[in-house]
């Protein structure tokens, strides 16, 4: 039976990758007898060229509170080129961002392991100017070890992040763009560029390689082709 039902599984995560449907009935199947379940990726994630639109978007988008401009993108751009969670860019501190070399420290946790990744060139002017002089003048004098800070002088939340990506969603129809949705994203991005298990598997900061392998879609086509070959119905 188990067999069976990683069969059906695996038809339906094909049939959502090459978009002959939009759904996964198969999605809710849990087998808990399974050593480590490893999710269905979705078939809708952003391309490399949707991502880029978005963000020039949001480089040309007239923000409402300009003191937070900075601020705004530098956290965006954490989701959309390093794929960073929620939670890791709402633990980041002033000294994780290494401007004169061009890197990001993501400090780890009891989910993902600690990592150094590169900064792209359009995330460092915003990461400079929100580090140079909008901080202090969100922080109002105040004190906090946090690198991002709301228009009250508090520690941002993750709440902030989620508005700012899906308020924006219009920009790219017919898309979830959420800060899961863009993770994902960037991570399937990451083989698509031709990168190693072991290189995305660091990029991600998984913990297990089993994590990280669902965004490769090399292994979608090798499901492919193993689906032609014993479909019941060739």
């Amino acid at each position: 039976m188990k067999r069976i039902l990683q069969s059906i599984k695996k038809y339906y995560n094909y049939l959502a990758f090459t978009e002959q449907r939009r759904d996964n009935p198969a999605a809710s199947i849990q087998l808990k007898d399974a050593q480590r379940a490893v999710g269905i990726l979705p078939n809708n994630l952003l391309s490399s060229a949707e991502i880029k639109q978005l963000w020039q978007h949001l480089v040309d988008k007239q923000w409402r509170y300009k003191l937070l401009k900075n601020r705004n993108l530098s956290m965006l751009s954490l989701v959309l080129y390093q794929g960073l969670t929620s939670r890791e860019i709402q633990q980041m501190q002033p000294s994780n961002i290494q401007l004169p070399s061009g890197k990001v420290y993501v400090a780890g946790s009891s989910r993902t392991h600690a990592r150094t990744l590169a900064l792209q060139p359009c995330q460092i002017l915003p990461l400079y100017d929100y580090l140079q002089k909008d901080r202090a003048a969100l922080l109002q004098g105040k004190t906090s070890k946090s690198l991002f800070i709301n228009k009250l002088g508090r520690a941002e939340t993750g709440e902030s992040l989620h508005y700012l990506l899906e308020s924006n969603s219009y920009v790219i129809p017919d898309k979830k763009v959420n800060p899961k949705q863009v993770r994902m994203s960037v991570l399937a991005e990451q083989f698509r560029q031709g990168k190693s298990l072991e290189q995305v598997q660091y990029f991600a900061g998984h913990k297990y390689p089993s994590s990280t392998e669902r965004y490769n879609f090399n292994h979608l086509q090798a499901l492919k082709e193993e689906i032609l070959a014993h479909h019941p119905l060739k």
